[in-house]
């Protein structure tokens, strides 16, 4: 593969602080939990802590990854509203294919999302919460490749990566027991960024920055919620579609998180 053809894939696969990023609609994974409503809205207000963990697997035509997500979520709820902040560190490795077979590549990152919660449907039977937030990201993808100007080393490519956009979704919960609940619930994030790109060895050739245009993650998911001990498991489905340039990348998620 080129150089220049092996710099266009590491973009439109690797351009990312939580995500597989290009421009247009796609492409992008992410592996930390969206900020979804939790089902308490006392009536004198309270301030809660949540940790979670999660792990996820993530599929296309040409990348195949796995990792985890730590996250802390501090949340001041009220009887009529909540706000809350996930922060997390999530870590993920794999391999990607290009013209001369598999190759290794990891991500390192964290993200930052303040997130508010409006419960439209708050019985007894069932919950209603529609939620917004803003997520800011950064990752630093590392991945190597024969090295253009030394026959038979290796160079190492480093992308730092930072996104940030708006994150929309609702959550429904229903009471199927006296402390139980399934709550499925749907996600919608856009985002954008930036992304710098340097080697080592260092050549100043391959050392660039890049714009990365809009695109848009929609989220399927569900949490099974024990009230009593404030144990939630989770799963996730996440998609991004295929475009001119890039492929189809589905992500499978599953977490636990439990209050503090």
């Amino acid at each position: 593969m080129k150089l220049h053809n092996l710099l266009i894939a590491l973009c439109f696969l690797l351009l990312s602080a939580s995500a597989f990023s290009q421009s247009s609609t796609q492409s992008n994974f992410t592996i930390s939990p969206p900020p979804l409503g939790y089902p308490e809205y006392p009536a004198e207000s309270s301030v809660t802590q949540t940790i979670n963990m999660t792990g996820a697997f993530i599929k296309g035509d040409t990348v195949s990854m796995k990792g985890f997500y730590m996250g802390w979520i501090p949340r001041y709820g009220t009887d009529w509203m909540a706000i809350d902040g996930l922060l997390g560190l999530f870590v993920m490795s794999g391999d990607i294919d290009v013209s001369y077979g598999k190759q290794s590549l990891s991500i390192v990152g964290f993200n930052f999302t303040p997130a508010m919660e409006l419960p439209v449907i708050n019985s007894d039977i069932v919950k209603l919460i529609i939620f917004a937030g803003y997520d800011l990201s950064y990752s630093r993808t590392t991945f190597s490749t024969t090295d253009p100007y030394s026959a038979g080393n290796k160079l190492t490519w480093y992308l730092g990566t930072t996104q940030h956009g708006p994150v929309v979704g609702m959550q429904c919960h229903f009471i199927i027991a006296d402390s139980f609940m399934i709550s499925p619930f749907f996600l919608m994030k856009t985002a954008r960024g930036s992304v710098d790109i340097s080697t080592d060895p260092a050549y100043t050739v391959l050392q660039s920055s890049y714009d990365l245009e809009s695109y848009t993650v929609t989220t399927y998911g569900f949490d099974i919620i024990e009230t009593g001990s404030g144990i939630t498991l989770s799963g996730l489905l996440q998609m991004t579609g295929k475009t001119n340039d890039t492929e189809e990348i589905k992500t499978y998620t599953f977490g636990a998180s439990m209050k503090i």
